[in-house]
């Protein structure tokens, strides 16, 4: 794979940093009885993105926020030796902004947003 994250067949801005957690969905009713015993079943595993931008133009900010829709879109990232393709929704896009400087540009010092398989 060459480009480092895609959402919706377009490559986002190449990230600082990415973050994979492998999460562990239990069933309904999940949790210890009177005598301490944990008590339910795994019933899915997930994953869950932490990714965070350094410095972007504005039009690099425009690109997420296009693709990172609000709702359901494919993802393709690079994890556990493969790249995987995964359906995801995501959190709030966090962006600290810088402004315009002197070429004009509107600059954003960072942004981050959390990705969550379905």
């Amino acid at each position: 794979m060459t480009d480092i994250l895609m959402a919706g067949g377009v490559a986002l801005p190449p990230p600082a940093s990415i973050s994979v957690d492998d999460e562990i969905i239990w069933s309904e009713g999940t949790g210890r009885t009177l005598s301490g015993l944990m008590v339910g079943d795994v019933v899915a595993e997930k994953k869950k993105l932490g990714i965070k931008w350094g410095v972007l133009q504005e039009s690099g900010i425009m690109l997420i926020r296009r693709q990172l829709v609000a709702g359901y879109f494919p993802i393709k990232f690079h994890d556990d030796g493969i790249d995987m393709t995964i359906t995801g929704y995501r959190g709030t896009l966090t962006k600290e902004q810088i402004g315009r400087l002197g070429d004009g540009i509107f600059w954003y010092r960072s942004a981050s947003v959390s990705i969550i398989q379905r």
